[in-house]
C-alpha cells in the first residue's frame, strides 16, 4: 500500500473542486470543511502549494487586476484521482479496524 496524503493535502483538493481559489481562500475554506480541525497559517499553505505543484495535483492560473498578478490554485486530473485514491485507502482501513475489533468483542 502506498504511503497516504497529508490531510492538509487532501482538504485541499477537495476545496479545489469546485473551483480555482487564492491561497488565502483555500486556508479559509480548509479551516471551514475541516470544522477548525486544520487550521492553515499564512505561509504555511504556500509551502504546501508548492510541493502540490510539484507533485502535479495542482495547477496554476494567473490574472491581472489592476496591475496587479493574481493566482489561483486549481485541481488537476491527478488530483481528483488522488482524492479517491485516498478515499479507497481510509475504506479499507475502516474495514481492517472494524473487523478487528469484532473479532476482540467475541473473545
Amino acid at each position: 500500500m502506498s504511503k497516504r496524503h497529508t490531510d492538509l493535502t487532501i482538504y485541499i483538493l477537495l476545496v479545489l473542486l469546485k473551483k480555482p481559489l487564492k491561497g488565502y481562500d483555500i486556508s479559509k475554506e480548509v479551516t471551514r470543511i475541516s470544522e477548525g480541525e486544520i487550521r492553515v497559517l499564512n505561509a504555511s499553505p504556500y509551502a504546501k502549494l508548492k510541493k502540490m505543484l510539484e507533485l502535479k495535483l495542482i495547477e496554476i492560473t494567473e490574472e491581472t487586476n489592476e496591475n496587479r498578478k493574481i493566482i489561483y490554485y486549481g485541481i488537476t486530473d491527478k488530483g481528483r484521482e488522488t482524492i479517491n485514491q485516498e478515499l479507497g485507502k481510509i475504506e479499507l482501513l475502516a474495514s481492517r479496524i472494524k473487523s478487528t475489533l469484532e473479532g476482540y468483542d467475541e473473545e
